[in-house]
């Protein structure tokens, strides 16, 4: 420590640089919510090692899960993390068939209703930009309730 003007009302200051502590990137906090957001739902829409693909209907093991986005995440990121929005589906209804969203649709009412996936399609445009303390919420939260169902 030092003192600047060396009178009795000076200010001490530091000669050593303080260290910031490092926050982590939105971009980062985004993908780390989203990977145990996804994690989540995995776990929730399988069982024993099987799970049934919300768009196709076949039951597949577990490792050809997606956490798939019935409206997806470009297109309204306010439904990124809604659970209702997001479901077990094969790898190959959610990367490479570009008619999944019939099916998904299909089996997406007679899961939860055709109320709540009317109002899903009309927040299908809601852009949202999480906070960090909304991404640290989300994170904590799926992540106690992984830790809970094992």
């Amino acid at each position: 420590m030092c003192r600047l003007n060396n009178g009795p009302m000076s200010k001490k200051i530091s000669l050593h640089k303080k260290k910031k502590s490092k926050a982590v990137s939105l971009p980062s906090l985004t993908a780390k919510a989203q990977k145990v957001f996804n994690a989540y739902i995995r776990q929730r829409d399988s069982k024993e090692g099987y799970f049934t693909c919300i768009s196709c209907f076949k039951t597949l093991p577990i490792e050809s899960m997606n956490a798939g986005h019935y409206v997806p995440v470009k297109g309204g990121s306010a439904l990124r993390f809604n659970e209702y929005n997001v479901n077990g589906e094969c790898q190959r209804c959610n990367g490479f068939d570009e008619f999944h969203l019939i099916g998904y649709r299909k089996h997406l009412v007679l899961k939860i209703g055709e109320a709540k996936v009317t109002r899903l399609e009309q927040e299908r445009n809601k852009v949202y930009k999480w906070s960090r303390t909304e991404l640290e919420d989300i994170i904590n939260h799926y992540s106690t309730l992984l830790k809970s169902k094992k």
